[in-house]
């Protein structure tokens, strides 16, 4: 689970901690799994952000501390009068629309469609209007309140950093310095209330080397990946945090409604895919 965990942060920047969470959990309880999560991750990302600074956007990552850092401490006063459970359902029901719109545009459109976009072309990128700017500003803001108060806004400044960096290697490293911050930062929470103890330096002890395979293998899988296939796999594991983090949460006499009506939803959708593929099809043939 470290290799691949650490793979997908060598190549996105972000994702290790919550796609092994429920191993590492699992294994070690909330308790232990919690900080372990945050201190294996530190060596890593502190290699690339020294290593590849050159390739951090400097002015967008000052953005997202100067932005997430009141929304943080605004978190942890909220901590206390709002619901973790549903502040995680309402996350990840957004992240979930955010990913699967995406998702119809870099995989459906182009992959099942066959229509295609070209978009590394300068030309051909979605203009930065002001209801843009307004979401992005607006996903970073509730993202650092979101953070303060459960952790878990880390999807949601995905969500800007994104529509800011348009470079794959620039997006990568920009998250990268930004978990630079927050993870020392609850690092330090974390030592003051007593996590750090030997069965912990031993589990590090472990994993490190484990982490280190994948992570250097997901940074040169970044190197051999295009824009596109980049924001395929962003996209993707997106999906897979918003729904991972929405069903461990929903409660379970809402769930059997919500998979009822989200398979009707996708029917659906797979329904007007199909028929608007016939219909390319028979366009081509006429053209």
């Amino acid at each position: 689970m470290q290799v691949i965990a650490f793979f997908i942060l060598g190549t996105t920047g972000f994702g290790a901690t919550v796609i092994s969470a429920p191993v590492t959990n699992g294994l070690f309880g909330t308790a232990m799994g919690v900080p372990y999560g945050t201190i294996v991750c530190i060596p890593f990302l502190y290699y690339l952000a020294i290593k590849d600074r050159k390739n951090i956007s400097w002015k967008d990552l000052a953005k997202i501390v100067a932005l997430c850092a009141p929304g943080i401490f605004i978190g942890q006063k909220l901590f206390y009068s709002i619901s973790p459970q549903t502040a995680k359902i309402s996350i990840g029901t957004m992240i979930c629309l955010i990913a699967i719109m995406n998702i119809h545009k870099y995989i459906i459109k182009p992959l099942v469609l066959n229509e295609v976009e070209d978009t590394e072309a300068p030309d051909t990128i979605t203009p930065d209007t002001i209801t843009r700017k307004i979401f992005r500003y607006g996903c970073l803001i509730l993202g650092g309140i979101v953070h303060g108060a459960f952790t878990i806004g880390g999807p949601l400044i995905t969500v800007y950093t994104l529509e800011a960096v348009k470079d794959k290697k620039k997006f990568r490293n920009t998250m990268t310095s930004l978990w630079c911050v927050l993870n020392v930062w609850n690092a330090f929470t974390q030592y003051q209330n007593g996590a750090f103890t030997l069965r912990l330096g031993s589990a590090l002890l472990v994993a490190m080397p484990l982490a280190a395979i994948g992570y250097f293998l997901g940074m040169r899988f970044l190197e051999k990946i295009n824009r596109d296939q980049f924001l395929r796999i962003v996209y993707m594991l997106l999906l897979f945090i918003g729904v991972n983090m929405f069903l461990r949460n929903v409660p379970s006499d809402m769930l059997k409604a919500v998979l009822i009506t989200t398979s009707i939803v996708f029917v659906g959708y797979i329904f007007i895919i199909l028929k608007k593929k016939n219909t390319n099809k028979e366009q081509i043939k006429n053209a």
